[in-house]
């Protein structure tokens, strides 16, 4: 019985991640503007967008705007695929996603400019790569 409490407790807060907001998703907009100030930076060139990716890393509810609205912070992890073949991988973090817009607020875009995996194979990991 020992043992089972303590499995419980252990597994408990993986049941408690993050959730993403209930509405419409929104890695579309931090995508846009990540692209759009990669590519005026010079970073990004010509993109294959069958091949960009952005996963939700984490969503939190940050407050509410004056109407009432919920308002939501959201991290992505988006990698562009170039058509040379090159990847640019980027965080960005979306402040202040509201339950209907996406794009209320400022996104903060952060280059991933290396990875230092562990020894262990991480499912989180495998999932953005």
């Amino acid at each position: 019985m020992k043992h089972a409490l303590a499995v419980l407790l252990l597994t408990l807060p993986a049941l408690c991640l993050a959730q993403g907001r209930p509405n419409p998703p929104c890695d579309r907009w931090p995508t846009n503007i990540a692209e759009g100030r990669l590519k005026s930076a010079g970073i990004l060139g010509s993109i294959d967008y069958t091949k960009t990716e952005a996963v939700q890393l984490a969503s939190e509810k940050i407050g509410k705007y004056e109407d009432g609205e919920q308002m939501w912070r959201e991290v992505y992890h988006i990698t562009f695929h170039e058509k040379n073949g090159n990847k640019v991988k980027v965080i960005a973090v979306n402040e202040g996603a509201g339950e209907f817009e996406c794009s209320i607020g400022g996104v903060d875009v952060f280059i991933v400019s290396g990875h230092l995996p562990s020894r262990d194979t991480d499912r989180v990991f495998k999932q953005i790569e």
